[in-house]
């Protein structure tokens, strides 16, 4: 940001031509109004001056009769702290600095004081100590925590089996091995995701047969599947994205019907009811994954659940190099892999999955709060929750009106967005147009169009457990202000 007062620093006869083109040169969108002694007298925005140009004001208009004398400033000395709050309180993203005589001596900018990330995990005092407790033991791998907390979440989620592994992708690559998925088979599946949920069907040489998503809950379109079903499909791998669930009933329906496995990717939905049972618990086998952003955190981990005795053996081995439980310590019955999750990672689970409820509970208000907030703003679908649903909130993830917003602008916005200070991102590109999918499964733009024009206008805003209402309204206020612009 540009810090030279003189260049942002006009005075009430200049005009609103000379007022744009200081913006364009400095990149700002405020102009300080100073008189004669440099003491500030109002500001003016570029928003102040597209509506006065609006209500037929000329360039040729001074700036005395645009300018805004209302004004919010700061004493020299000003804690950063006190300043935040002001600008969040405020809704504002900027601050003259004044001296004791109202001389214009500096500038603060929220983006300086403070960014908004994306995620950030919600670390208490119990997380802390039983991390220490786990250090103060001989056991950093294969300890007591590992046990305790694959109990807690089998029961959280009221199923038999829960067995920890070192992410949600080695959770999915466990279900597709333990089901004899193999080179040449077909597994149905979504192409909007994280690119894992496909991923995993390639490390054994099978196929992701995308269908495309339902336009309210971007999740598989279950009326599409039987379309896709043919003699080499083995299994439905629904994605309960962003935390909404797919049509479990329905899959689970299909999947009967044609004698097809299930493997429900809950990596995003910890908590989500589909009428009024757990996500994760309806297939064959469910997958979460434990990443920072996620409800709770292990740092990196994942978690495989069945209600299968025989499943749930076999994902011990495969996590562990392939050793059974009755093999000595360098024996190995099958061909394995070192996925298992720290005792570190699931220490720090114990502690999370304990404060579930409170962890839901804070997700929820904060989705509260932006749908307070953004509901109301023109060219914005806020996230869609069907009625069978309890809600467990992964990410809050808005679409831009396709009828007023190209990919190109989406993109401009999320950069505007960054520049304020606001960390956000585009959730998520379609996996079938991912350069190696169209290499290797020869997919093209067009194939899934639902997919692909929600792909191009979604807006991941920062959401996490402690985000107060005040940032979601400085949220809210910057995205409207550049939506207006457009």
């Amino acid at each position: 940001m540009i810090k030279d007062i003189n260049l942002i620093s006009l005075q009430k006869s200049d005009d609103i031509k000379e007022a744009l083109q200081r913006t364009k040169e400095t990149g700002m969108r405020i102009m300080l109004i100073v008189d004669e002694g440099k003491v500030l007298i109002g500001v003016v925005t570029s928003g102040d001056i597209g509506r006065a140009i609006l209500s037929g004001k000329k360039l040729s208009t001074p700036l005395s009769e645009v300018m805004n004398t209302n004004l919010i400033i700061a004493h020299e000395g000003t804690p950063a702290t006190e300043l935040l709050g002001v600008m969040l309180g405020k809704s504002i993203y900027e601050i003259p600095i004044v001296d004791c005589s109202g001389r214009v001596v500096d500038i603060s900018f929220l983006s300086e004081l403070k960014a908004i990330p994306l995620s950030s995990p919600d670390i208490t005092n119990k997380e802390v100590d039983i991390i220490n407790q786990v250090l103060s033991t001989p056991y950093l791998s294969i300890g007591s925590k590992i046990k305790e907390f694959e109990e807690k979440i089998a029961n959280y989620l009221g199923v038999k089996y829960a067995v920890s592994v070192n992410s949600g992708t080695s959770a999915l690559h466990l279900c597709i091995r333990s089901l004899d998925i193999k080179d040449g088979d077909e597994v149905i599946t979504t192409p909007f995701s994280f690119v894992a949920s496909a991923n995993c069907m390639l490390f054994e040489r099978a196929k992701p047969v995308f269908v495309d998503i339902d336009k309210d809950t971007l999740c598989l379109d279950v009326n599409k599947i039987e379309e896709k079903i043919t003699a080499k499909t083995k299994a439905i791998l629904p994605v309960h994205i962003f935390g909404h669930p797919c049509q479990m009933d329905k899959v689970m329906a299909i999947a009967q019907k044609y004698k097809l496995s299930v493997i429900e990717d809950a990596c995003e939905a910890l908590g989500t009811e589909y009428q009024g049972k757990k996500v994760g618990s309806f297939g064959d086998c469910g997958v979460f994954g434990f990443y920072p952003n996620k409800q709770i955190t292990t740092g990196e981990g994942g978690m495989v659940v069945t209600n299968n005795e025989k499943l749930a053996k076999l994902y011990r081995s495969l996590r562990n190099q392939g050793r059974d439980e009755g093999d000595s310590w360098l024996s190995y019955t099958r061909l394995g892999y070192n996925y298992r999750m720290p005792e570190l990672s699931a220490s720090l689970g114990v502690a999370q999955i304990g404060r579930i409820d409170e962890i839901l509970e804070k997700r929820q208000k904060v989705a509260d709060f932006y749908n307070k907030r953004l509901s109301h703003i023109g060219g914005v679908k806020v996230p869609y929750t069907a009625d069978e649903v309890k809600m467990s909130w992964f990410v809050y993830v808005i679409r831009l009106d396709e009828r007023e917003f190209s990919q190109e602008q989406r993109d401009s916005i999320i950069q505007e967005l960054k520049g304020r200070g606001i960390d956000c991102r585009d959730y998520f590109p379609p996996i079938h147009l991912e350069p190696f999918y169209v290499q290797m499964l020869g997919c093209r733009k067009g194939s899934f169009p639902i997919t692909e024009r929600v792909s191009m206008l979604t807006i991941a805003l920062p959401f996490y457990n402690n985000l107060t209402e005040d940032e979601v309204n400085y949220i809210g206020d910057n995205l409207e202000d550049i939506l207006r612009s457009y």
